[in-house]
Parts: C-alpha cells; sequence; structure tokens
C-alpha cells in the first residue's frame, strides 16, 4: 500500500509539552514529537518543510510519518558530490606521497 504524502511547513512547537502544529494548504495539523525522525537535529524548527501522511483520529487530522524535506535538493547534491571528490582526492594523494 502506497502512503499518501502530504506537504507543510511547521508553525509551531513546545519543546517542553512536545507537539506543535504543521501549516497544510491553510488548514494547521497536529502532531506529536515522536512522529517526527531522530537524528541530530530532532528538535523541529519553524518554517522546516516536512512530508506526512495525514490520519484521522477522534474527528481530528494527527500529522504521522513526519519526514523533513531538504530545502534546497540541488545544492545538497552538489555539496555531497564535492565531499566525495575531495575524499578520493585526498586517498590518491596520500597513496602518491608514499
Amino acid at each position: 500500500m502506497k502512503l499518501d504524502y502530504q506537504f507543510g511547513k511547521v508553525i509551531k512547537y513546545n519543546p517542553e509539552k512536545g507537539f506543535g502544529f504543521i501549516s497544510m494548504a491553510g488548514e494547521d495539523v497536529f502532531f506529536h514529537i515522536s512522529e517526527f525522525p531522530e537524528g541530530l537535529d530532532k528538535e523541529p524548527k519553524r518554517n522546516e518543510k516536512v512530508k506526512f501522511v495525514l490520519v484521522e483520529q477522534d474527528d481530528k487530522f494527527k500529522a504521522t510519518k513526519i519526514e523533513r524535506v531538504d530545502p534546497n535538493p540541488a545544492k545538497t547534491k552538489k555539496n555531497k558530490i564535492m565531499d566525495h571528490n575531495k575524499s578520493i582526492t585526498s586517498a590518491l594523494l596520500s597513496n602518491l606521497r608514499r
């Protein structure tokens, strides 16, 4: 079964209570921090772009399976390529110096 992802932006997050809201096409959708991806930067930031699955719970909508969306995928790809090329160049140069 393919998940139907929605897109939006984090508009509010309360770290003490562990929940916030995502703005999606003029509507605010509730989310809990447990649905946010873990990583180095666990807490969501205001205006951070996300994609999520919308679930109806007790006649209200809730965001689940939240994923961060890269704000500039072309720049990220370019940086990854440059980092990869630098590591290859460094390895080759260190082999030549031996």
